[in-house]
């Protein structure tokens, strides 16, 4: 790694003399910090992924014009990982040795491809954490560890004990026959928690593209059971379309879970007040009344027109991963360095993105999984979210 050229003093010295002697490590210059995203541009995951850009030329945009960080501006480019393990192990290697980037954004759920290589060489990484080497590597930040990243068998009660205070007493997890890593963690952990309270738990399994026998026995199993909590880690996609059916069936379960994204303006049309209170868990509405909602609005509309639907949680994330950019950036000092935004970002206690998540202690909450979570539903007409608790809290218990 290239040391600031600069001395001592000039690196603790004003914006405007360090930027005048020079800051040379890589993608590092008088005026502009350069990072690479790397994400699935293509393959089966694309459409998913696509809005994490909108969100993030939001953030990065609004910092821009506000003079950046430091008086350097923040400019990014992107690889296409595919969705692919081996792919991303490619992409990170190129984004560090022909690029040169002084940070890599992973928005992808396949970023143990280049982990190892990227610890190795000390490049500061943001992204989702659905891997365990977010729980192994301390360059790799994140505001949310799944159990999926954890290296422990923790859980936590948080789901059982949101299920529990709505009402539920007893529950079904539909999970996925196909046996992606990812699903079945989250799977696991719903039931792990709902568990955890003395909620009775049973499980069934539906295809991404169900068949009508699969919904069959969904419908069945709450009806004969007793069951008064719906859960899922499968897409909102096909859980919306799961929900939508029981509920027509004149099946009513009183909490619905989902492991993904909220419902987009496109569900929303089309199942209506069938979604009424389909509950998530990744990030604030960007519609609420949190801190940092209005700043998100305003920036998306500026700088991400292209984006209608500005309530997609993919494009929340992606707002939070250039925060996570600049606030590294402002803890690594007017002379940024690898070295200095690593550890001037684990150093960062009630981390919020600006009122958009529940606070995170980037190095108290390293390799942890989360305790609390932003809990909103689709409101009573199916028309859009509400927020119902933006730091529901459990414990920590061992699975």
């Amino acid at each position: 790694m290239l040391l600031c050229l600069a001395s001592l003093a000039a690196c603790s010295s004003s914006p405007a003399t360090s930027a005048a002697t020079g800051c040379n490590d890589p993608g590092v210059s008088k005026n502009e910090v350069r990072v690479g995203l790397i994400y699935p541009d293509t393959g089966a995951l694309a459409t998913t992924f696509l809005p994490v850009r909108s969100g993030l030329n939001a953030r990065l945009g609004a910092i821009n014009e506000s003079g950046g960080v430091n008086g350097r501006q923040i400019h990014y480019s992107w690889s296409d990982d595919r969705g692919r393990v081996d792919t991303n192990a490619v992409a990170s290697r190129d984004r560090v040795e022909n690029e040169k980037d002084f940070a890599v954004i992973e928005a992808t759920p396949v970023s143990s491809g280049g982990a190892d290589y990227l610890a190795t060489n000390k490049i500061p990484v943001v992204g989702i954490a659905v891997e365990p080497a977010w729980s192994k590597y301390r360059n790799m930040f994140t505001y949310s560890l799944s159990r999926n990243a954890s290296t422990s068998s923790e859980a936590v009660t948080t789901f059982g004990r949101y299920a529990q205070k709505q009402g539920g007493t007893r529950a079904l997890v539909v999970g996925d026959p196909a046996g992606l890593s990812v699903s079945d963690g989250i799977a696991q952990q719903m039931r792990s928690s709902l568990q955890s309270v003395g909620i009775p738990t049973l499980s069934t399994s539906a295809d991404e593209s169900p068949t009508d026998a699969q919904i069959r026995e969904i419908i069945r199993l709450i009806s004969t059971n007793n069951v008064d909590i719906l859960a899922s880690p499968l897409t909102i996609e096909t859980f919306s379309r799961i929900v939508a059916t029981v509920r027509q069936a004149g099946v009513q379960p009183k909490v619905v879970l989902s492991g993904g994204q909220p419902p987009g303006a496109d569900l929303l049309a089309t199942y209506g007040p069938l979604l009424a209170g389909l509950t998530t868990y990744a990030v604030q509405p960007p519609d609420s009344s949190a801190p940092g909602a209005a700043a998100y609005r305003a920036a998306m509309i500026r700088f991400a027109p292209e984006l209608q639907d500005r309530g997609q949680s993919v494009a929340v994330i992606g707002y939070i991963l250039g925060d996570m950019i600049i606030e590294g950036l402002k803890a690594a000092g007017p002379c940024p360095t690898r070295a200095r935004f690593i550890s001037g970002l684990r150093a960062v206690k009630n981390y919020t993105a600006g009122g958009l998540i529940p606070s995170v202690d980037f190095e108290h909450d390293f390799g942890k999984v989360s305790l609390c979570y932003p809990f909103s539903a689709v409101n009573a007409t199916g028309t859009g979210e509400t927020t119902i608790d933006p730091n529901f809290c459990g414990e920590r218990i061992a699975s």
